[in-house]
């Protein structure tokens, strides 16, 4: 399965025109001449997805992700390349495409469905499983014009997944559910992953990219600046955000903890063998119900980790607490390292937020070479 290819993208290029008012837009289509600026959206994108992948699709608002997804979708055709999908693909790129306003929820999910070309034997199995899952309850007979977005998104999402594609593409759907949809939304994903679904996941959220995706793509305007293992291109993605910004992001005002801070306790040089602490202070309402996981890993400064820890299942961290996290005997050897400290739900599913310390060095105290020493016992016969 894993050799099979499921979308293949050779060479796509989008260019578009932009004019300076609309009579010049006129005259290019009446005369058929282009007078207007010429933008690339998308320039030589190539990169395949094997059945039963994922991939993640990263960079900045402007990059070409949605552009490139609308394109695999079938939404925009390329000005130059091919796009080459096997199987079913399904999308949910923005709300309410594909859907009428005026209809009803259940009866847009026969007017989506005869869209797709599904039998309506198929569609009557389905409607029950939709609306469960949903939990729009009696507004599935109301016009999805007086959904929320909220509310709209959970249609889609319902619609699109349960009627199991080959392959699933994602663009930012989980931005706009709260927290109880989006732990629902992600186990239904993983659930299908494990079951060989094939799937594009655009997301500016690096920790489910790290949790869903097999690979990464990261665009930059409009070019692939890097592929690869998402530890490695998520992190060079964020050291590059970082040299742009060096002020630290604020969490959002929805999450239930956040982290403050995270540091590195340890004063002077580090060798290997010495106690490494660090030190996680959070901040959460007095009155939060939260049960979490806390968590803190220590990678090279390219982004391999090298080890980690959590607790789980923790009591409500209510008001401002401090952390503490000791690696005695840490066997780091030598090199840059920075630490990653990550608060999210008890099932590890919904990350409420994340910081990581400045990069530290460890000074080499041994005749090892590696990243870490291992304890061997050498034998002679």
């Amino acid at each position: 399965m894993q050799n099979e290819v499921a979308i293949q993208i050779n060479g796509v290029t989008k260019r578009y025109s932009q004019f300076r008012n609309p009579i010049d837009r006129l005259k290019s289509i009446l005369f058929k001449s282009s007078n207007g600026e010429v933008f690339t959206a998308l320039d030589n994108v190539n990169f395949s997805v094997f059945k039963g992948g994922s991939l993640g699709i990263i960079g900045e608002n402007g990059a070409g992700k949605s552009t490139l997804l609308k394109i695999i979708s079938g939404v925009l055709s390329p000005s130059e390349g091919t796009v080459d999908i096997r199987g079913k693909a399904l999308s949910i790129l923005e709300l309410g495409v594909g859907l009428h306003p005026e209809f009803t929820g259940r009866e847009n999910i026969f007017f989506y469905g005869d869209i797709l070309g599904f039998g309506r034997d198929f569609l009557r199995g389905k409607v029950d499983e939709i609306i469960d899952f949903s939990e729009l309850g009696k507004f599935i007979d109301k016009p999805i014009k007086t959904y929320s977005s909220g509310m709209l998104l959970r249609f889609s999402f319902s619609i699109v997944t349960s009627f199991n594609p080959d392959t699933l593409i994602l663009d930012e759907v989980l931005a706009v559910g709260d927290l109880h949809f989006q732990r629902k939304s992600l186990n239904r994903i993983l659930n299908y992953k494990k079951n060989g679904m094939t799937m594009l996941f655009c997301s500016h959220d690096a920790y489910h990219i790290r949790m869903m995706c097999d690979r990464v793509l990261w665009l930059k305007e409009g070019k692939v600046a890097d592929l690869g293992d998402p530890e490695s291109v998520i992190f060079k993605y964020e050291s590059y955000q970082m040299k742009k910004d060096e002020a630290p992001a604020e969490a959002p005002a929805s999450v239930p903890v956040v982290i403050s801070n995270v540091r590195l306790m340890n004063e002077g040089i580090i060798k290997t063998f010495d106690d490494i602490t660090f030190q996680i202070t959070t901040k959460a309402d007095d009155n939060t119900p939260y049960h979490l996981a806390l968590s803190i890993k220590i990678s090279t400064e390219l982004g391999v980790c090298v080890t980690g820890t959590h607790l789980s299942r923790m009591q409500p961290l209510r008001g401002d607490r401090k952390v503490n996290v000791t690696f005695p005997k840490a066997k780091l050897i030598r090199g840059s390292f920075y630490a990653h400290a990550r608060v999210y739900d008890e099932n590890g599913i919904v990350l409420y937020h994340e910081k990581v310390t400045p990069f530290f060095e460890v000074v080499k105290n041994a005749d090892e070479i590696g990243l870490c020493y291992m304890e061997c016992v050498w034998e002679i016969e």
